[in-house]
Order: C-alpha cells, then sequence, then structure tokens
C-alpha cells in the first residue's frame, strides 16, 4: 500500500479507530509495514515506528499498572520520571524486531475481546526468520482504546516488569530503580525475567 492509499485509508478509518480495537491495532501494523517496506535504514525504521507506538500507546497506564501496589507510594515528580524512563525501556523493547527491507506479516488469532472498557487484541507476528504471538491489552480512554501491556508469547510485559520493578523498588528505593531502568536502555538489556 503506499503513503497516499495508507492516508486516505487512516481518513476513512478516523472514527472506527476510535471505538474498534482491532481496526486500531490493523491500522498501526498498516503504518509499519509501509514503514518497513519504504524506509533504507534501520535506525529510520526504528525512529518512525516509535512514533507509531507513541501515538496508540497509553504509558501512564502502562506505568501505573506495571507499579501496581508501589504506584501509590511514589509522589507525582516520581510517577513521571518513571513514566519517562519506562516509555523508552518499551520503546527498545517493541522497536528492536523491525529492520529495513524486512518482510513484516501480521495475522490475527480468534476474535478480540472486549470486556466494559478493556479489549484484548490477539496477533501473530512474523518478522524475517521471527515469529511471534503479540496480544494487545487495550483500555478505553476519551479519545479511544490506547495500549497498555503487550503479551508476548503468554509473557506480559507489565507482569513481569512488574516482578522485577517492585523487588528493586522495595528493596532498594525508588532512585535504584531508575538507574537500574538506566543501566538496561543504555545496554539495550530489555529482556524480561
Amino acid at each position: 500500500m503506499n503513503a497516499l492509499a495508507l492516508s486516505l485509508a487512516l481518513l476513512l478509518t478516523g472514527t472506527a479507530l476510535a471505538s474498534d480495537p482491532k481496526v486500531l491495532v490493523e491500522s498501526k501494523y498498516a503504518e509499519i509495514k509501509a514503514i518497513v517496506a519504504t524506509d533504507k535504514t534501520d535506525a529510520g525504521v526504528q525512529q518512525k515506528v516509535t512514533a507509531v507506538l507513541e501515538s496508540f500507546t497509553d504509558f501512564t497506564e502502562f506505568s501505573r499498572q506495571t507499579m501496581k501496589g508501589s504506584w501509590e507510594k511514589l509522589n507525582d515528580k516520581q510517577r513521571t520520571l518513571f513514566t519517562e524512563r519506562y516509555r523508552l525501556l518499551l520503546h527498545k523493547s517493541y522497536i528492536k524486531h523491525f529492520k529495513a527491507g524486512q518482510p513484516l506479516e501480521v495475522g490475527f488469532r480468534g476474535d478480540v475481546e472486549v470486556v466494559e472498557d478493556k479489549a484484548l487484541v490477539p496477533t501473530t507476528v512474523k518478522s524475517g526468520d521471527t515469529e511471534a504471538e503479540v496480544d494487545y491489552k487495550l483500555v478505553k480512554k476519551p479519545a479511544g482504546f490506547m495500549v497498555y501491556d503487550l503479551v508476548i508469547d503468554e509473557v506480559s510485559l507489565m507482569r513481569s516488569y512488574r516482578k522485577q520493578f517492585n523487588a528493586i523498588f522495595e528493596k532498594d528505593g525508588f532512585d535504584a530503580l531508575i538507574k537500574k531502568i538506566d543501566e538496561r536502555i543504555a545496554k539495550n538489556d530489555t529482556k524480561v525475567d
């Protein structure tokens, strides 16, 4: 799909994007596929895919859910700082799978589940030789559905990071948690234990 057709498709589905989580995820993958197919460098792909991720992810909710149990102990300045750093770690975790010119295929597994203001969109993503089940958990906000967790091959990023981050926070405090996140970002270490 060329850029003009993609832009037109996105304009026509604007209303559906706000209310249909599957259409939202489908349209974001269409954007990513166009980026991967047309951008000539991995750095360019990753920068543009980061912008796509930003457009449909609620990082504040992702952060709040990840620090569940400890979030209330943080002041506003700490919440903002945590969300900022965690956002960068999530960027690295998500974008590292996308390379310039590498074929990208996306399929949907089963039906989208919507319960009240939450939705689950199960996908299968194949990029190059790698295939993964990627499930998007979304929450409905005033502007429409936004992602608040990614479940990759049955591993929830939010729950896995929650276990790690809360353990560091409880044992060593907030500053140590931020330092650990910063170290992981610098080393490009996004693994989830």
